[in-house]
């Protein structure tokens, strides 16, 4: 979902970020990139026309892509070029340039660089197995580089989990915070085609399905469609000095350092109280079960939108044995056993039971 933010311009009754304040740092890379219409989309949408553009943007069968939808019978051009134009031209290249920041995509990561100026100090990027640097997490950046991160995940690459940032999204942010030059317009558009073509991927993902609504009512009214006057949603507030210094401070020392230890630990520390095995099992089956759900209902739901897309194109769906791997539930359940002094009388066993219990709300 789009979102609005101010930069010490007052836009259509927005709260705004003060270029005396905390902040104007922000404030200052949004004029010098031009961003302005960036962060100051339109306030409504209209949920059928931005289904209708997806819908009919996609080529049929072998057909190559067009970057032109129709909404109410117009073609609704959404290439780079276009694009470029609904944010006010920000950036203007030949038809061979490249902006500086998709020359580097090519060229290796600098990691500990991108971890310097992004992370507060003590933090770190987080490792594969293999030791690969593979993602930061929000709640260790600073809060400059958080701002950042959020115009990034609601206005140019839009996401709906926000706690992990994978290393090109990191990446994107340091590149934004460093002034490189940027072709914004690109970046949107290939995640447009990027969404748009998950309807024709079996098994595709879509990070956030209805992507850009606000920019698509813009290239319809670029496109002259007519569109309607009711039922518009509209996105949320804009986000301002007050939301900033709640979403994007930093964390306390302290939760700082118990998230930080909690982190590279192993396993538990020798002040951790035991847990009981049949409550760990118990957890653990739990844990599994809820993520396998998760995934069987992402599956599902990703199914029906390649139909709905795909109105009445053909459409292979997975078949039960395919769709039950995928989901992979657990099947043993755990067992509780009454372990040591399963002979004693019943009487003990109750006291017993009692003891521990009460142990366990005290600690």
């Amino acid at each position: 979902m789009e979102s609005r933010a101010s930069a010490g311009k007052k836009r259509k009754g927005a709260a705004t970020t003060s270029r005396t304040g905390t902040y104007r740092s922000f404030a200052g890379l949004i004029d010098t990139k031009k961003w302005d219409r960036l962060i100051n989309p339109l306030e409504h949408y209209d949920i059928a026309t931005v289904r209708e553009f997806y819908a009919n943007a996609l080529p049929d069968d072998d057909e190559p892509f067009t970057w032109v939808s129709r909404v109410a019978g117009r073609p609704v051009p959404f290439d780079r070029d276009t694009i470029n134009q609904i944010l006010g031209e920000p950036l203007q290249l030949g038809a061979d340039e490249r902006d500086q920041y998709h020359i580097d995509l090519r060229l290796h990561k600098d990691i500990p660089a991108i971890t310097a100026a992004l992370l507060l100090p003590g933090k770190s990027v987080e490792p594969n197995p293999s030791g690969v640097p593979m993602r930061y997490h929000r709640e260790d950046m600073t809060p400059m580089a958080q701002l950042i991160l959020l115009l990034v995940l609601t206005n140019i690459q839009p996401k709906s989990h926000t706690s992990t940032v994978p290393i090109p999204v990191a990446h994107l942010v340091h590149s934004i915070l460093a002034n490189v030059e940027i072709d914004v317009a690109r970046i949107i558009a290939n995640e447009l085609k990027t969404v748009i073509e998950s309807g024709l991927k079996s098994g595709a993902r879509v990070n956030c399905p209805l992507a850009f609504p606000c920019l698509i009512m813009s290239l319809c009214i670029k496109a002259r469609v007519r569109l309607p006057s009711r039922g518009q949603v509209r996105i949320p507030a804009p986000i301002d000095d007050r939301y900033v210094a709640k979403y994007c401070r930093a964390k306390a020392t302290g939760s700082s350092a118990a998230s930080g230890s909690t982190r590279v630990s192993d396993g538990p520390s020798a002040s951790t109280p035991r847990v009981d095995p049949y409550l760990r099992a118990a957890c653990e089956y739990n844990f599994q079960w809820m993520a396998a759900s998760q995934r069987a209902m992402i599956d599902m739901h990703d199914s029906m939108q390649r139909l709905q897309l795909q109105g009445s194109g053909a459409h292979a769906l997975m078949t039960r044995e395919q769709f039950l791997t995928n989901a992979n539930w657990p099947v043993d359940v755990p067992v509780y056993s009454e372990g040591v002094g399963a002979d004693d009388d019943d009487e003990d066993d109750d006291e017993a039971t009692g003891s521990e219990a009460g142990s366990e709300e005290e600690s």
